[in-house]
């Protein structure tokens, strides 16, 4: 199934991303709904990785943490299967990334814990309704800003950048700061070198083209961040989402606004 295919639900979309039959990323299948970023890791290390992410909330913002053990996420969405219901994973052993697979059921265990972790992708479909398409991005890029260090987790900030016309830049950093949830407004607007990126052509995730003269380009916290963090400790074993590749949830980003004070996740507050 392709880019052109029409999916009804989030669940749909889960669904296709089961049996393999989506070759995009999903975020884009459905617009409108929380995506969420992946991160399984043994027990053993999962409280100071929690700590971690409380520490950096901006790159880090932690939505749920599954217990040991369990692959469903009700309060998430209907029939969320973690092992599957992603398009694309990446395993990381002893910090190397041993390649990317369409499932883990066969490496998931009884030790496993599960974070969710906010996505900005969340909040693109919402932009392009009010007429904000970026005219570059999202792309991601690894920043010289540390993340506040937790035990064995340290690391740099990694950004997702979109760019836009400066007319509606200001509007765009505005509307986005009310979703903290799924990174909040932009850190850096027009400042590559500031914030430590040297060579902004070296994308985590290459988008086609590149910035229009004269458009601003907007820099936010970004999802690939903990899983950066996490690679650089060595864990003898890691899965997260391969980038780009978050999971799409049931619940409706609108309802994330800070404005309307939601509390979806009173746990992980």
């Amino acid at each position: 199934m392709n880019a052109a295919a029409t999916y009804s639900s989030p669940r749909d979309v889960r669904i296709a991303c089961r049996e393999n039959r989506i070759d995009f990323f999903p975020s884009l299948a459905i617009a409108g709904y929380l995506c969420v970023n992946l991160v399984m890791m043994d027990v053993a290390f999962a409280d100071e990785f929690e700590a971690f992410c409380r520490a950096n909330p901006v790159p880090c913002p932690l939505l749920g943490v599954i217990p040991a053990g369990r692959f469903d996420a009700p309060e998430f969405g209907e029939d969320i299967d973690l092992r599957t219901d992603l398009r694309s994973y990446d395993v990381i052993i002893d910090g190397r990334n041993a390649g990317s697979r369409s499932d883990v059921l066969g490496l998931f265990n009884g030790r496993m814990v599960s974070f969710l972790i906010g996505s900005s992708v969340s909040f693109d479909g919402l932009l392009v309704e009010r007429g904000f398409r970026p005219s570059f991005g999202p792309c991601i890029y690894l920043t010289d800003i540390d993340c506040k260090p937790i035990g064995r987790f340290s690391g740099k900030m990694a950004v997702t950048m979109r760019s836009y016309e400066p007319a509606v830049a200001e509007q765009v950093a505005a509307y986005t700061s009310n979703f903290s949830k799924c990174h909040g407004g932009p850190i850096g607007r027009n400042n590559p070198h500031e914030l430590g990126i040297g060579n902004e052509r070296k994308q985590y995730l290459p988008f086609p083209g590149w910035v229009p003269n004269g458009h601003d380009k907007l820099y936010w916290g970004c999802g690939i961040t903990p899983s950066i963090v996490a690679q650089q400790a060595k864990l003898p074993l890691m899965i997260v989402h391969t980038p780009g590749n978050a999971m799409v949830t049931d619940i409706r980003t609108e309802s994330l606004d800070d404005r309307l004070a939601r509390q979806h996740f009173p746990d992980v507050e």
